[in-house]
């Protein structure tokens, strides 16, 4: 939903590659997972097999040397994109299922707008899609990692993180249509999301 935007209204732009917490070589690993998974979504899953897979990777390593990625960090950031790459679109069922193009009214990067009487925000969703039962998804990527013990409080803990986030995506949405919403948060690295059905209360 994209309403007209004055010079006197503030815009506000989310950027849904969250590393503030990571530093500068994993902030661009996430830009180019996110970059290359949407690639990957335009082929649709079932039509990327291995071999090409790998030139999707070689692609990760061309975009983060375009991005300027320090070169000491090169080869460990590159890994990761492989190890993102090969989680989600081999490995893990539930990664395959939100890459599928057999869902009606896939988008990804859907940027939406909502405006106020003095302020706009512009949101982009990373995966959207309607599933054989009728219900739309809307899906966050976020390309954190977690090393050691306590992945469940991890995701747990990130869940509530972005919950008021997705929350306002599912607002949006219901401006346009009027069908069952269930959100939920992927990460490409390790293989595991949390997904919730938004409180009815969320888009009155």
């Amino acid at each position: 939903v994209a309403a007209a935007i004055h010079s006197d209204v503030e815009i506000t732009v989310e950027d849904s590659v969250d590393f503030d917490w990571a530093g500068e070589p994993a902030r661009l690993v996430g830009v180019v997972v996110h970059r290359l998974l949407h690639r990957i979504r335009l082929f649709g899953i079932e039509k990327v097999p291995h071999p090409v897979l790998e030139r999707f990777t070689l692609a990760g390593r061309s975009l983060l040397m375009q991005s300027g990625i320090a070169p000491g960090y090169l080869e460990a950031a590159v890994q990761q994109v492989a190890r993102a790459l090969s989680i989600t679109c081999v490995e893990d069922e539930t990664g395959r299922w939100i890459l599928s193009n057999r869902h009606q009214d896939v988008r990804c990067e859907w940027a939406l707008s909502v405006t106020t009487d003095h302020s706009a925000s512009v949101s982009i969703i990373d995966r959207t899609f309607i599933d054989a039962q009728g219900e739309r998804w809307i899906i966050d990527y976020k390309t954190g990692s977690h090393a050691g013990g306590g992945i469940e409080a991890f995701l747990d803990q990130e869940q509530q993180r972005y919950q008021s986030q997705l929350n306002r995506y599912a607002r949006v949405v219901r401006y346009m249509e009027n069908r069952p919403v269930h959100l939920a948060i992927y990460f490409p690295l390790l293989g595991k999301w949390r997904e919730w059905i938004p409180a009815a209360e969320e888009g009155k």
